[in-house]
């Protein structure tokens, strides 16, 4: 009766009313982020949520999900007359995204400042007699309840963010209360790591290995373009990673591309009219529904390439060298056996020059 009664009084779903346009003050970027995000030992794909983590003003924002809220162990509320975030604590009921496919494409979004807003984290104490408070109704009967800690949550100066209905507050928020009381490793070279669980490091989650692996990425992008800033740098190793990952490439053969291609130039157009970090042909984009001012995005310019090289290597039976002609020259070449192998021997010495680097510098 007590829990039904707590229950009912929290309304424990994420509702948000129109209202929220309202008090919606002004609207600002998020930064998609395109790290890895590992809760309590296991990788969330930043791409699998629909509404995902992002950066602001350099701090990570975590959305208020009902799935979010599964995996930490929380269940949020907004009470727009009192303009209060009522976050209760819970069990973990999942470990990860149930369902492994895309439901965002990285973009950078739009978000809405909601002012004003107080953040309060609940958490029921013990059933035990000592902490279980008499409510007495209306009609005389005394129930018992169990009793609430109540506490308010620093969120250092940052605002509380939507899309529409959906909530966002930092993730380092969870860690400022004594009800939730989370630990977050940060490490740039891998992303972000947590633990909800008590007295679990979230470091205990990070891989140095990858770090390390990762940095040399980072590196061998700056050694061929060192006007790019190191944060650039960083986000191009995920954005790669990720390309390779859906469209089943070596990471270092995308790599190798790109650095032949632009050394790693988001926004050159060569004289025939490619565009971009992979140097596609606005022609060749328009078949994937990119237009050319597309193009000029690094993430959906690795997007194209990848699933460019991903067929070539499906359709030659992962034969590299005709894979990557048909990438320079055209598939149709290959097919006729009119194509030259220059390109692929670029490339591919690149390739090597990638795997040396690696391995010279000690980030294997």
């Amino acid at each position: 009766m007590a829990k039904k009664l707590i229950s009912v009084w929290l309304s424990l779903t994420i509702v948000l009313f129109s209202s929220i346009s309202i008090y919606a003050e002004d609207y600002v970027q998020g930064d998609f982020f395109n790290k890895k995000v590992v809760i309590n030992g296991s990788e969330v794909v930043n791409y699998n949520l629909q509404y995902p983590f992002f950066l602001y003003k350099g701090t990570t924002y975590i959305p208020l999900s009902a799935d979010m809220g599964n995996i930490c162990g929380f269940k949020a509320e907004m009470d727009w007359e009192s303009r209060t975030l009522k976050l209760l604590k819970t069990e973990e009921t999942q470990k990860t995204i149930t369902k492994d496919w895309a439901k965002n494409n990285g973009y950078d979004i739009k978000l809405q400042i909601l002012p004003d807003v107080k953040v309060l984290a609940y958490q029921e104490l013990s059933d035990e007699k000592e902490a279980v408070a008499e409510v007495q109704e209306e009609d005389g009967e005394v129930i018992e309840a169990p009793e609430i800690l109540v506490e308010e949550v620093n969120l250092e100066g940052m605002p509380v963010l939507a899309i529409g209905k959906y909530v966002f507050i930092p993730a380092k928020a969870m860690g400022n209360t004594k009800v939730f009381n989370w630990n977050l490793y940060y490490d740039p070279y891998y992303g972000l790591c947590m633990s909800t669980v008590e007295g679990k490091s979230a470091q205990s989650f990070w891989s140095e290995s990858a770090s390390r692996h990762n940095r040399g990425l980072v590196n061998y992008i700056l050694n061929y373009n060192g006007s790019l800033s190191t944060s650039y740098a960083q986000d191009l190793v995920f954005m790669f990673q990720r390309a390779a990952t859906v469209y089943k490439v070596d990471v270092n053969l995308l790599l190798a591309i790109a650095q032949k291609e632009s050394t790693f130039n988001a926004g050159v157009v060569s004289r025939s009219g490619a565009i971009g970090m992979m140097q596609i042909m606005p022609s060749t984009a328009a078949g994937f529904g990119v237009s050319a001012q597309q193009l000029k995005d690094p993430r959906t310019n690795i997007t194209v390439g990848a699933c460019m090289i991903g067929t070539g290597l499906t359709n030659y039976n992962g034969d590299r060298a005709k894979a990557l002609s048909a990438y320079n020259q055209g598939s149709a070449s290959v097919s006729r056996g009119t194509y030259s192998n220059a390109y692929a021997t670029r490339v591919m010495s690149a390739y090597s020059g990638v795997q040396n680097f690696l391995s010279v510098n000690g980030y294997n």
